[in-house]
């Protein structure tokens, strides 16, 4: 499945920008940039995958050695369909195009609009095209999307480190089971009951599953904000919610994926948990476990 059939809530293009190739010359840390206007989303590839886990899995922002990247030159197309890099550039269409002048990854800050908080990124390939700079990157989290260069905020080594260890748990199986079975067994569970009363929603989560069904889950409180939704994008049953505790992000993703042999793929992304991951993924793995389990003997 391509990037952009798995993207969650929507895959946008605007005009592209006119402007000339300036030649610009840069240095991996201080690197300078073309010109552009980003009040709105750039047109080599405007996504918001959160749900592109199978080709972006979670990685903790720590463990940058991990992730390979194409750095001095375009990708090839097989580059950006098998998680190596996002966006492609024919250069017999855009022969401005080129890599800027950086070392990469970098781990960065976005402020997205979808939930309103300030979120780590690991940034792994920016590029030059006129007058337009642009980047791609995988959320620490699991899945990927592209931005202007001007909307992110490079973190240094220092406040990198300072972070510290922040590790997904990330567990994924098969379940022979159909979607709205999984999702009957899901919110049988202590966890989506605990949800469902935390966002006023108890009655969807009661409700049956249709492909039209959807529900965005927002609230504040004591200083806690958290946002989130639950819907069905490509045939894909996905969870996703936030929670920013005074700037410390913690995303929760539950996602049942239908598969040709006629399985669900089934996702569950929890974290960062940087002080007890071991513990965390134990129960979690144990969680996924039950779901697959109840869902299959209905």
């Amino acid at each position: 499945m391509s990037l952009a059939m798995m993207s969650f809530i929507f895959m946008t293009a605007c005009s592209q920008n006119e402007g000339v190739d300036d030649q610009i010359e840069a240095t991996p840390d201080e690197p300078q940039i073309a010109e552009s206007s980003y009040n709105e989303l750039h047109p080599y590839g405007g996504w918001y995958c959160p749900d592109n886990l199978r080709g972006f899995p979670p990685i903790d922002i720590q463990d940058l050695d991990k992730i390979a990247v194409v750095a001095d030159r375009l990708p090839t197309q097989e580059e950006t369909r098998n998680g190596t890099s996002l966006m492609y550039f024919d250069t017999t269409e855009i022969p401005s195009a080129r890599p800027l002048d950086m070392n990469l990854p970098r781990v960065a800050r976005i402020h997205s609009s979808h939930n309103d908080m300030n979120e780590l990124i690991i940034i792994i390939q920016a590029v030059v095209a006129g007058s337009d700079t642009v980047v791609g990157f995988r959320y620490p989290n699991g899945g990927n999307g592209t931005a202007w260069y001007g909307e992110v905020t490079f973190l240094s080594d220092k406040e990198v480190e300072e972070i510290g260890p922040a590790p997904f748990v990330h567990e994924q199986l098969d379940v022979s089971a159909s979607k709205a079975e999984i999702w009957k067994a899901f919110t049988t569970t202590t966890y989506a009951k605990d949800i469902a009363k935390k966002f006023g929603e108890e009655a969807f989560f009661k409700s049956e599953w249709t492909d039209e069904s959807q529900v965005h889950l927002v609230y504040e409180y004591n200083g806690v904000v958290a946002s989130g939704v639950v819907a069905t994008i490509w045939g894909t049953l996905y969870m996703h919610i936030d929670y920013d505790y005074n700037g410390f992000i913690f995303s929760e993703k539950w996602m049942a994926m239908e598969q040709e042999d006629g399985t669900v793929e089934l996702h569950v992304v929890m974290g960062p948990y940087p002080d007890d991951y071991g513990l965390q993924a134990a129960a979690w793995k144990t969680w996924i476990e039950g779901i697959k389990e109840s869902s299959e003997q209905e």
